[in-house]
């Protein structure tokens, strides 16, 4: 788990130390095309918030009777800006997620990768877009460690947001539809095909560099 941890966390900087590099060539042909990590609509920062977590599909009602669950998440992004409208966001977040049901409440500990298409509305509006994958590295109910061979540890999903940017300040919104189902096996531990999955919505403030 640490590898995949640490690969995620390489290919992140290396493709943002990919994007800062311009030959002389491209500077003088492209000298008043903001472009790359320096772009009034590109750079690097840190960002958290609010998770506001639930699961969804249609053997959501196996798990009994469930409510929304509230948590967080924090990590680092880079958005790379491809001129003044379009940019392309990748980011490394620590993310908790889960379910309440009766008085127990299940919660999840990932590291997730969005790759978001960035569509600059205005200077200070954009919209994004794009996929999201996902490693389980934790799970635990009402605060103590379960086994994780019942899950799918792999997560994969769709997100879409809206943000709003003051100087290096962002404010903005998400949400993030799981598409893997949540679990493989049930509590006997006999393989299963369940159509449950994981749902996020997502406020957060982000500080860019």
């Amino acid at each position: 788990m640490k590898k995949i941890c640490i690969l995620a966390l390489f290919l992140f900087f290396s493709f943002t130390g990919f994007a800062q590099v311009e030959g002389p060539t491209t500077v003088q042909q492209n000298h008043n095309l903001l472009s790359g990590l320096n772009a009034p609509n590109g750079g690097i920062g840190i960002k958290g918030g609010v998770n506001f977590t639930n699961v969804h599909g249609s053997d959501k009602d196996n798990l009994g009777e469930v409510n929304g669950h509230t948590n967080f998440h924090a990590g680092i992004f880079a958005q790379v800006s491809f001129g003044e409208f379009f940019s392309l966001q990748p980011e490394v977040l620590f993310s908790r997620k889960g379910y309440e049901r009766n008085d127990s409440t299940f919660r999840f500990n990932y590291f997730d990768v969005p790759v978001l298409a960035v569509f600059n509305i205005t200077e200070n509006f954009s919209v994004h877009l794009g996929p999201q994958i996902g490693i389980m590295i934790g799970a635990k109910q009402e605060g103590v460690e379960v086994n994780l061979a019942p899950y799918n540890t792999f997560e994969y999903g769709a997100a879409a947001g809206l943000e709003g940017r003051i100087s290096r300040f962002r404010l903005g919104t998400r949400y993030v539809h799981g598409l893997a189902d949540l679990r493989k096996e049930d509590s006997a531990g006999n393989s299963i095909n369940e159509n449950i999955k994981n749902g996020v919505i997502q406020v957060y403030l982000g500080i860019g560099f």
